[in-house]
């Protein structure tokens, strides 16, 4: 590293639903995102199920 380098604490929330990963300090996450682990348990998924048609 170089001298004069600020080093700042890296914050990891692993929640329930989401992780929220960022620099200890800033107002908000840099990185939201789902903590979901595993495979589906379904491999054959019908592409656009569940999305609403707008005409």
């Amino acid at each position: 590293m170089a001298d004069g380098e600020d080093i700042q604490p890296l914050v990891c929330d692993n929640g329930t639903g989401m992780v929220k990963a960022g620099f200890a300090g800033d107002d908000a996450p840099r990185a939201v995102f789902p903590s979901i682990v595993g495979r589906p348990r379904h491999t054959g998924v019908m592409v656009g199920m569940g999305q609403k048609m707008h005409m």
